[in-house]
């Protein structure tokens, strides 16, 4: 199916009902999803999604229709019902088709051309390797709970009235693994996950052993009594931290009065050693592309930058209303949505010190490498109390570690707080970290 064509059809048709601003948006992909239990394939999901979303703009009204296209599809209803839903939408200037804006050719590294090659069989032996390596990894890792290997290639585009003509495709595979080990007193759980754009890159085997790695490190944990010391966040504890509170980086949540950094543009909203960043041209990131889902080209910004609170992130509906320039940060949740204000690639930007660094310099703290309960933070207020695991060090010594803690304030605060970054950037999907050193926090224990 010639999926350009039909969106071409679509935007000469609805413009010649005198419809002036109009924009097709089309998504088609196709994933192999994996599952393996015991060397055996568990789950094969094979999944093709072809779809089209339309948007009017008129009155200060916007309409929006979608379709899927997979079985075919009647583009009048689609016109006719974009349309219709003018009527019921309230007027607001800002709703804006977005102006033509030249998009930055490149290789992002976004796209295998061989995955379409890879064969079946060794879409399974991948997983089946990922199984296998954590296994092989300690004779105390008993129980594999789910394993599995997933791909996808996609190609996306956007066509206006004003003259876009945009296209790009990608491809991202992925190897996720949770697991048990079990030492005879003690069960401890373990969890890593990875992606890469080319499914030569992806190490399913390293996935393995770090999930296994994890879960060992905890076997014979214990409490510790309340303290308030210094505490290194992992990587993927500190993306727990700023995954939960990415909107906050949002001009749509800041507009509306819900974002704790409102009216901070300019001012220390962090300690000097922190950096923030969004760059969806990041190469071979997870989310990046030549432009967003509206036909912005997409680049890199400083949210944070030492410390110093430089902007948001926009679409052309928020940048509207403040009378400036989209960044690049309107994103879709498919075919089937409008645009809102997102990340691309958000990451705190890489430091100097090794991991081993930063523990040297923490002294007698805790390392936490597992943040559970997250999902109960308030993004808005910027308050957590969340459960923590991880290792308990003595002058920068591994002592043994830690089930049971907590750790409970504020967003705000803990930027504040941060003393260094480590070396060890690592993306957990489109959002990153190294390890973060924080000073003083206080860990409630038994």
């Amino acid at each position: 199916m010639d999926l350009k064509k039909i969106g071409n059809k679509i935007l000469d048709q609805t413009v010649s009902r005198g419809v002036k601003d109009v924009e097709v948006y089309l998504l088609e992909s196709r994933s192999t999803t994996i599952e393996v239990k015991q060397q055996k394939t568990d789950a094969f999901v094979k999944a093709v999604s072809q779809g089209v979303g339309l948007r009017l703009f008129s009155g200060n009204r916007m309409g929006f229709s979608y379709t899927s296209l997979s079985q075919g599809a009647d583009i009048q209803d689609l016109i006719e019902h974009a349309m219709a839903s003018m009527a019921y939408t309230h007027e607001d200037s800002n709703h804006v088709l977005p102006s033509l804006e030249p998009v930055s050719a490149g290789d992002l590294h976004i796209f295998d051309p061989g995955l379409n090659q890879v064969t079946e069989e060794e879409r399974i032996s991948r997983a089946m390797a990922l199984e296998k390596a954590a296994l092989g990894t300690d004779s105390r890792i008993k129980v594999i709970r789910k394993a599995g290997y997933r791909d996808s290639e996609f190609t996306s585009s956007v066509l206006n009235s004003r003259g876009a003509d945009l296209t790009y495709e990608g491809t991202s595979c992925s190897a996720s693994i949770m697991l048990m080990a079990d030492d005879g007193k003690d069960r401890q759980m373990g969890w890593d996950s990875d992606f890469n754009r080319f499914f030569s890159q992806l190490d399913v085997e390293e996935v393995g052993r770090r999930a296994a790695g994890n879960a060992l490190s905890l076997l014979g944990a214990k409490t510790i009594p309340t303290v308030k010391c210094p505490v290194l966040l992992t990587p993927y504890a500190a993306v727990g931290f700023l995954g939960i509170f990415i909107s906050a980086f949002s001009a749509d949540a800041v507009q509306k009065g819900k974002s704790l950094l409102k009216n901070r543009i300019g001012k220390q909203a962090a300690a000097s050693a922190f950096t923030l960043i969004d760059d969806g041209r990041l190469p071979g990131g997870l989310g990046t592309a030549p432009f967003d889902d509206e036909g912005i080209p997409t680049r890199h910004k400083f949210l944070i930058r030492e410390g110093v609170l430089e902007g948001f992130l926009h679409n052309t509906y928020t940048s509207a209303k403040e009378g400036g320039r989209s960044t690049g940060n309107g994103v879709r949740r498919g075919y089937t949505s409008t645009p809102h204000v997102g990340p691309t690639n958000l990451f705190a930007a890489r430091g100097s010190q090794s991991r081993d660094d930063l523990l040297h310099g923490m002294g007698s703290g805790l390392e936490i490498m597992e943040i559970l309960g997250m999902h109960t933070a308030n993004p808005i207020s910027g308050e957590f109390s969340v459960g923590a695991a991880g290792i308990w060090y003595e002058n920068g010594e591994p002592s043994h570690p830690v089930r049971g803690a907590a750790i409970a304030g504020n967003f705000l605060d803990l930027l504040m707080k941060i003393k260094g970054a480590g070396d060890d950037l690592r993306f957990y999907g489109a959002v990153g970290s190294p390890s973060l050193l924080i000073e003083n926090l206080s860990v409630s224990g038994s």
